[in-house]
């Protein structure tokens, strides 16, 4: 199974915000799932621990998470042509569900399921219906 992890997967854990637990157990079931996360992803986490933390744990900390990771899904360009046809509320979200569907994700795990829920991709431009949305609560009582 490949699941795309969403940047608040890694950040709500980092920053004790809700739902914390679940996305550690998620974090800590790496193993028994392909996880797979966008530079986009560890972009903001950097700029967020940054503002947060200091500059000098941005390193150790992003170290750390890509110990989490299988991958970090391949990045070409085109994922922000794409999102410009998709419809939602986020455009970050929109990057991310690009980024999930074009990496044959079949499951997006985060937070944030109904920003995500929202977003249509009206004309096909992605030739596939995306993955799954679900929360971390969700992931863990169907897979961990």
């Amino acid at each position: 199974m490949k699941a795309f992890l969403d940047t608040n997967i890694f950040l709500n854990p980092l920053l004790a915000e809700s739902e914390c637990h679940d996305c550690l157990r998620v974090l800590n079931g790496h193993n028994q799932f392909e996880a797979v996360t966008s530079y986009l992803s560890m972009a903001n986490i950097a700029y967020v621990l940054r503002k947060r933390a200091g500059k000098e744990k941005v390193a150790p900390t992003v170290r750390n998470l890509l110990s989490y990771i299988s991958s970090i899904a391949n990045s070409t360009g085109a994922e922000y042509e794409y999102a410009c046809f998709l419809r939602g509320p986020d455009f970050e979200d929109i990057l991310q569900f690009v980024n999930a569907t074009l990496n044959s994700c079949t499951l997006l795990v985060t937070c944030n399921k109904y920003d995500f829920m929202k977003i249509s991709d009206p004309d096909n431009i992605l030739g596939a219906p995306g993955p799954e949305i679900i929360t971390p609560a969700e992931f863990i009582t169907r897979y961990l």
